[in-house]
């Protein structure tokens, strides 16, 4: 077991050293706008940067925000984010993959929904 912690009999290793993790709504709602390729330029756009390994991209059934779409959910900032079009992906990518010059709400149509840390997590 050299190089995994065990805590309460599970073992911890071998998951990447990922930055964000990024929830990408595919449901038909989103994917009628432009889901589809929204994904494609985030993941193309991260790969290029060389931030492929260290942002997990994830396709989610929905994210409950029909009439944002797309929408994505960046994870630990909990940013939620609609009308995400390609431009707006791309800059999420360069964001993500450490070019803190990068806004990505400043393409498109996309914006922020709603910012869980805004808030410290809680409803209100």
């Amino acid at each position: 077991m050299a190089g995994r912690a065990v805590c309460c009999n599970l073992r911890v290793g071998g998951l990447k050293k990922i930055k964000a993790h990024v929830l990408v709504c595919e449901h038909k709602d989103c994917e009628k706008r432009g889901a589809r390729e929204s994904y494609r330029a985030l993941k193309v756009a991260l790969r290029e940067r060389g931030a492929r390994g260290r942002v997990m991209v994830t396709k989610v059934d929905c994210l409950d925000q029909c009439d944002d779409g797309p929408v994505m959910a960046v994870y630990p900032e909990g940013t939620w984010y609609g009308s995400v079009d390609e431009a707006c992906a791309r800059e999420m990518a360069a964001r993500l993959a450490g070019d803190d010059g990068a806004e990505p709400t400043r393409a498109g149509e996309c914006r922020v929904l709603h910012e869980m840390r805004a808030r410290g997590g809680e409803e209100g």
